[in-house]
């Protein structure tokens, strides 16, 4: 999985955050009790110096150290200290680090492996970073409904609203569930309010799920940041998190304002990424006539290569407000 260094440095970040926070809650909660019972400094010695013991006595002359003696002195300890705490009416584990991750003690390691609770913070943090996480919540295959679409058979497709959204539904849900690095690349075109961005983003949740980088932006968004590094007004940011994704979705292609440069950085953009062997998912609400006028049929072309995924039916956004 190719996440971001950003995303890794607030990983970490974050890990050392939580294991920290626990630490020092339990010593301030270790110096208060050893403050109103004393007998705790007496125990943690005992404990302390069974452990001593066997580092001591290794190897010194040959002759092995009593471990079960000693292992019984720590236990012992172990259980005195336990029945102080109950004494306090504290539960046994009161004294512990209550870190966030009892597996790997918030270093978000277990042996030389990730551990889930990194693996998980990972994808939350890169899901965060996205333009589009207030609609990821929503945006799911699960919250995606069919209903919403007429069974009238349209006269330009030959088929109804429904059983197109139905096809187009199955065919981005196996998409999802079996990506891999060499996935084709998609075009989402249709009208407004017909699920174009709900398909994407559900495509988007479930790669994250599964441990993919997804990078997406709506194209506007990425012609102003990619217009600020081209003329060093930021930094190549955007260009590294285009290069490190393992899926590239691009909305609202041919809504963002119209320039020599925009139609330029576009076709750039696609194509570099292209080169790079990075499948992109590329939505609009123009034709392709529309867009090789704006863009020129080079652009097209390569649209063209994609597969497509052409919606159809009547604004499910104006029925929802409807019911």
């Amino acid at each position: 999985m190719k996440y971001s260094e950003e995303v890794y440095t607030l990983a970490e970040a974050e890990l050392n955050r939580r294991r920290q926070t626990a630490e020092q809650l339990a010593k301030s909660r270790r110096d208060d009790f050893a403050a109103r019972y004393p007998e705790l400094l007496t125990i943690e010695k005992t404990m302390r110096d069974a452990a001593l013991e066997v580092l001591r006595t290794i190897g010194v002359d040959g002759t092995p150290p009593d471990i079960a003696a000693l292992a019984e002195k720590n236990l012992q300890a172990q259980k005195d200290r336990a029945a102080l705490l109950e004494k306090a009416g504290l539960p046994a584990d009161y004294l512990d680090p209550p870190y966030t991750c009892k597996i790997c003690k918030d270093t978000g390691f277990c042996g030389d492996s990730l551990c889930d609770c990194q693996r998980k913070l990972l994808r939350d943090l890169s899901i965060r970073s996205l333009a589009c996480s207030p609609l990821l919540a929503v945006s799911t295959f699960d919250t995606f409904k069919l209903e919403y679409y007429s069974t009238v058979t349209d006269p330009a497709a030959g088929v109804s609203p429904r059983d197109m959204m139905h096809a187009i539904y199955d065919t981005m849900k196996e998409y999802a569930e079996n990506f891999d690095s060499g996935a084709q690349s998609w075009f989402f075109c249709g009208g407004t309010g017909l699920g174009k961005t709900h398909l994407a983003l559900a495509v988007l949740n479930r790669l994250t799920e599964r441990g993919f980088g997804v990078y997406y932006s709506s194209v506007a968004a990425l012609v102003k940041a990619y217009e600020d590094e081209h003329f060093g007004r930021a930094e190549n940011t955007e260009t590294e998190k285009l290069d490190k994704a393992d899926l590239v979705i691009l909305d609202d292609l041919g809504a963002e304002f119209r320039s020599a440069f925009s139609v330029s950085a576009v076709g750039e953009i696609v194509n570099d990424t292209m080169l790079k062997g990075i499948p992109l998912l590329v939505i609009s609400g123009c034709s392709f006539g529309e867009l090789e006028e704006r863009y020129g049929q080079r652009l097209v072309s390569r649209l063209n290569g994609f597969e497509v995924a052409n919606f159809i039916g009547e604004d499910v956004r104006q029925i929802k407000k409807g019911l």
